[in-house]
């Protein structure tokens, strides 16, 4: 069983930050507060300075799903539970299973952790890789629950499926939305 827990992220003294840059970058000051709206608005926007605001995610999973996530490079950092010889006694390397749990902790911004959010949730993803990633979305939903609706699969996030072969997710929620 994968556990999942946050161990830092973005607070209203990053969120402040973060919108002093965004201001810095159209030649304005700023002062007051950051409002939900605000947040919401640069999430959907993408922009820069969003990707000042940091998440530290510690996962306890199989090696094989630890390497799904270690794929993504841009924006995250990853330090993996090593399984040397040298620097842990619980297996041989040569001999450790494909499911032997890891620690695997990631710093991850903002920009990059939608994107993951949009790779990990796909249908094409393997289960146990998608249901990581939804438990890694619940915990940030828990502190920082502006990002929810930016943490969806990558066809929700850009109107349509762009895998070579479609799960069907996109059709059935664009149809089901017509029909309401």
């Amino acid at each position: 069983m994968a556990t999942v827990e946050i161990l830092r992220h973005p607070t209203d003294n990053d969120w402040q930050r973060c919108k002093m840059l965004a201001m810095n970058t159209i030649g304005r000051k700023w002062s007051g507060n950051v409002t939900d709206e605000w947040k919401r608005k640069i999430l959907k926007a993408e922009h820069s300075p969003i990707r000042t605001l940091w998440f530290t995610v510690r996962l306890e999973v199989p090696y094989w799903v630890s390497t799904h996530f270690v794929r993504h490079k841009y924006g995250v950092e990853h330090y993996v539970s090593s399984q040397r010889n040298d620097r842990q006694s619980k297996y041989d390397r040569t001999k450790a299973p494909q499911d032997a749990m890891v620690t695997h902790i990631m710093d991850i911004n903002a920009q990059e952790l939608m994107q993951m959010a949009r790779m990990r949730l796909c249908r094409q993803a393997a289960p146990e890789t998608q249901a990581v990633m939804v438990q890694i979305c619940n915990e940030v939903d828990k502190t920082n629950p502006e990002f929810s609706e930016f943490l969806v699969p990558k066809c929700l996030a850009h109107g349509g499926c762009n895998e070579f072969r479609t799960c069907g997710l996109y059709e059935r929620v664009n149809n089901a939305h017509k029909q309401a």
